[in-house]
């Protein structure tokens, strides 16, 4: 459900081009994002076929999701203590004067694990390519070429997460009606209530 979450949100602000068409679509009896769920299902069922693949294709799986769970957690740790710096406006529940030296402990962890966790798990002369643990390459690669697709193509178009007013678009698109419409209806049931 989260993943699905996470691809309606880039669908919805274009970042995956013109599969963005597709997967930012909310269904109209649902009103839920079914074609992102689909996207999401079809990819999990594809790594899961790696499995198949033996040990070495299941431990890079499972290397690849904790140094990518690493990486998505920290950008936001590592933006907040060391990019945004006084301009940072905290939240109802923050950690306070510690939220800077435990945000900077937290990467510092980061930054040690992920190195160990591309380590391969045999060492020696009894390491070969059965043993080696692909993940730099398996994980790096993609982020290599995402990197390359940003700075030829993705920088010129792509403006950053759209504002709030941009759920209207697609609340439209999906129901016929705009949220503000379902308020106003909302509102005349109320007084048609209160004259009864």
């Amino acid at each position: 459900v989260a993943a699905s979450r996470v691809t309606f949100a880039y669908s919805r602000d274009e970042c995956f081009g013109s599969l963005s068409a597709i997967t930012k679509r909310v269904n109209r009896h649902t009103r839920t994002p079914v074609n992102a769920v689909w996207f999401n299902t079809i990819v999990g069922i594809a790594m899961t076929v790696l499995i198949f693949g033996g040990d070495l294709a299941a431990g890079a799986l499972f290397s690849i999701g904790a140094v990518a769970a690493f990486v998505a957690f920290t950008i936001p740790i590592f933006i907040r203590v060391f990019l945004v710096g006084d301009r940072f406006r905290p939240g109802p529940w923050n950690l306070g004067r510690a939220s800077v030296p435990i945000g900077a402990m937290a990467c510092g962890f980061v930054l040690l694990m992920f190195p160990i966790l591309m380590l391969p798990s045999i060492t020696g002369s009894d390491l070969d390519a059965a043993g080696m643990n692909w993940t730099c390459l398996v994980y790096g690669g993609p982020m290599i070429f995402i990197l390359i697709w940003w700075v030829v193509s993705a920088r010129k178009w792509f403006k950053g997460p759209k504002p709030e007013g941009a759920l209207e678009g697609i609340e439209q698109a999906s129901t016929g009606s705009s949220l503000k419409d379902r308020d106003d209806q909302g509102a005349d049931m109320d007084k048609a209530g209160k004259m009864v």
